[in-house]
Parts: C-alpha cells; sequence; structure tokens
C-alpha cells in the first residue's frame, strides 16, 4: 500500500497540471484574503466570527480543487488506458483504488494546511489594520480542522466520482452538476437535503450549520465509503481493454 501510495504521489509531482493547479489556488488564496478582506467594517462583516468566513471560503476553494482533481486523476486514467499498466504491477485493484483514496486524503490535508496558513496571517493583517480581528486565538485549532477535513473527504469524493464515471469531462459534469443541483433543489428535499455531498462538506467546513460539523464529517465519509463500495464491485472489475 506505501508503494502505491508514493507511486500515485510521483504522478501527481510529474504532472504539469498539479503545478498550474497549485498557481491558480495561491492566487486565489492570496486574492480572496487580501481583497475580501480589504472590506472589512463594512455591514454585517466586522464581527470575527463573520470576518473568519473569508478564510473559511478560501477553505472552499481548497475542496473544489482537490474534488476536481482526485477525479481527473482518477477518470484520467481509465481515458487514457494507462490505468491498464497500473493494474499489470497492481493486479489487487481494490488497494489501487484505496490507495488513491488515501493518497487525495493526504494532499486534501496537506493543501488546506497550506492555504490556511497563508490566507489566515494575510487576512489578519488585512483586518487589522482597520481596526478589527479574526480573533484566532482559540479558535484557530476547529478552523484549521476542518477545512482539513473537509478538503481531505472532498479528494477522496473526486477520486470516487472519477472511478465511477472513467471519463474525466462526465466527472466534471457530475461534480458540478451535484453542486448546482444541490443549491437549486436542495431545500426541496427538508432534512434529507442536509446529507447531499456538498452540503455536507459546507457543514463540515462550518459555512452552514444545520448539524455537528464531526457528524457532518462523519455522514460525509459514510457517502463516500458507500460510493467507493459501488465504484469497487462496479466499475473497477470491468474490462478496461
Amino acid at each position: 500500500m506505501t508503494a502505491l501510495v508514493r507511486a500515485e504521489l510521483l504522478k501527481l509531482r510529474t504532472l504539469r497540471s498539479t503545478a498550474y493547479a497549485a498557481a491558480g489556488l495561491l492566487l486565489i488564496t492570496l486574492a480572496t484574503a487580501g481583497l475580501a478582506m480589504g472590506d472589512a467594517g463594512s455591514k454585517d462583516f466586522s464581527t470575527p466570527e463573520q470576518l473568519r468566513e473569508t478564510i473559511l471560503a478560501i477553505g472552499y476553494a481548497a475542496v473544489f480543487f482537490l474534488a476536481v482533481m482526485g477525479a481527473n486523476a482518477a477518470a484520467g486514467e481509465y481515458r487514457h488506458r494507462t490505468i491498464s499498466q497500473r493494474f499489470l504491477v497492481s493486479p489487487g485493484r481494490r488497494r489501487v483504488l484505496l490507495s488513491k483514496l488515501v493518497t487525495y486524503a493526504l494532499l486534501g490535508t496537506v493543501v488546506a494546511l497550506v492555504v490556511t496558513a497563508i490566507g489566515a496571517p494575510i487576512g489578519e493583517a488585512v483586518v487589522s489594520s482597520k481596526g478589527y480581528t479574526l480573533d484566532l486565538g482559540d479558535t484557530w485549532p476547529r478552523l484549521f480542522g476542518s477545512i482539513a477535513v473537509a478538503t481531505a473527504l472532498a479528494g477522496m469524493f473526486g477520486v470516487v466520482v472519477g472511478t465511477l464515471t472513467r471519463n474525466p469531462t462526465t466527472a466534471m459534469v457530475v461534480i458540478f452538476g451535484v453542486w448546482i443541483t444541490e443549491k437549486i433543489a436542495g431545500g426541496w428535499l427538508g432534512g434529507a437535503g442536509h446529507y447531499l455531498p456538498f452540503t455536507l462538506i459546507e457543514d463540515t467546513l462550518g459555512l452552514i450549520k444545520p448539524m455537528a460539523w464531526g457528524y457532518a464529517a462523519l455522514a460525509l465519509s459514510a457517502l463516500i465509503g458507500a460510493l467507493a463500495v459501488v465504484a469497487q464491485r462496479v466499475t473497477v472489475p470491468r474490462d478496461i481493454t
């Protein structure tokens, strides 16, 4: 398993798309922390809790980047038939899927910590210049932890979607289609709508609070686990020639 995870990380380090994605996320982090925090003091954007929502927005951007990266990585191997080489080296297909899930969970955790470590100090400096504060003293473990968990789970969700669809374009349609559908129709489902994937991610981040964030993270983990089982039973064993 360790060798498979290392192989996934090596693939990520050698892909140009990884560098492009990292650069894009860094720009979003800097722009959000610098520009959005410049509105500190305006109506409904002055208390520490309100100001910290901008840091959560940075985390939400990381969520989408990890979901897209995970989906592209998993689906792209099927699209370009490189998955056949992976299965020849490691015939245990369940282990290959598990290694991808572990890799993107680790990557999501690291990315979340990096963007918050960059965004939080910049945001604090900007709001401090206006006489406000993010008041991260006792809240930073919860803030950083929720972003890290949500981003790690988003990466795993992307891997599962990519594995189920086997096509990068289809995977993107599914990810953004689910997100848009939740925004449009999620409220019609009542309490059941709280268990949709991106609603659970937002809950885990702390952007919405219909349930405790830990419970939301567990529910999202269970959903990803169920989808992974479906992928393992239906798509992964399928012929790739």
